[in-house]
C-alpha cells in the first residue's frame, strides 16, 4: 500500500510504501472506535495494541517503537492532549433511577435540613503544565509546587450554604 504524508505543515509531499500500513488501518479503527466510546487512550496502550496486531499480522521484526509512534501521530493527525471532565460517564436511565430514589428517601425532611456537600482541591502556587514556545525553542517550566489546600462546599435545597471548610497545612 503506498501512504502519502497527509501532515498539513509538510512542503512536499511524498509518497513511500510503508511496511506498517496494515498495522497502521487497523491501529487507527481501534483507536477511532475507542475514542467515540469517550475511552482514554494513551501512547503506551497504542504501542501494545500495536504490537499486538504486529504478531497477529505475522510481522515479528515490528517493535512499535517510540519514533513509530510519533510518525503515526502525524501520519493519522493525532495531537496529544490533556483530560477534562468526564464526559458520558453516566447513563441516562442511571438518573432518573436515582432522582426517583432520591425523592423517596427526601420524604419526610424539611428542605432546609437536605444539604449536599462536595469537596474539591485547591493548587496554589503552581505554574501551568503546558506553555506555547516558538519552534526550535526549549519549553521547559520550574519545579512543580504541591501545594494544596482541600475545600468542603456544603449548601441545602434553598440554596444556603455553610462556611466551607478548608483542610491542609498552613
Amino acid at each position: 500500500m503506498w501512504m502519502v504524508n497527509s501532515n498539513e505543515n509538510s512542503k512536499n509531499l511524498k509518497f513511500r510504501k510503508t511496511e506498517t500500513s496494515e498495522i497502521d488501518e487497523v491501529v487507527i479503527k481501534w483507536f477511532r472506535s475507542a475514542r467515540e466510546k469517550s475511552i482514554p487512550i494513551s501512547s503506551v496502550l497504542l504501542q501494545e495494541n500495536a504490537r499486538e496486531v504486529g504478531r497477529t499480522l505475522g510481522l515479528d521484526r515490528f517493535k512499535a517503537s517510540n519514533g513509530w509512534l510519533e510518525k503515526f501521530r502525524t501520519r493519522q493527525n493525532i495531537s496529544f492532549k490533556s483530560i477534562y471532565g468526564e464526559e458520558k460517564s453516566v447513563e441516562p436511565n442511571h438518573v432518573t433511577d436515582w432522582v426517583e430514589k432520591l425523592k423517596s428517601m427526601c420524604q419526610g425532611y424539611d428542605i432546609k435540613n437536605i444539604f449536599n456537600a462536595g469537596e474539591t482541591g485547591l493548587f496554589y502556587r503552581i505554574l501551568p503544565d503546558k506553555a506555547l514556545c516558538l519552534k526550535g525553542e526549549k519549553c521547559s517550566g520550574g519545579k512543580i509546587s504541591k501545594k494544596s489546600l482541600t475545600i468542603l462546599l456544603c449548601c441545602n435545597m434553598l440554596g444556603e450554604f455553610e462556611t466551607p471548610l478548608v483542610t491542609g497545612k498552613a
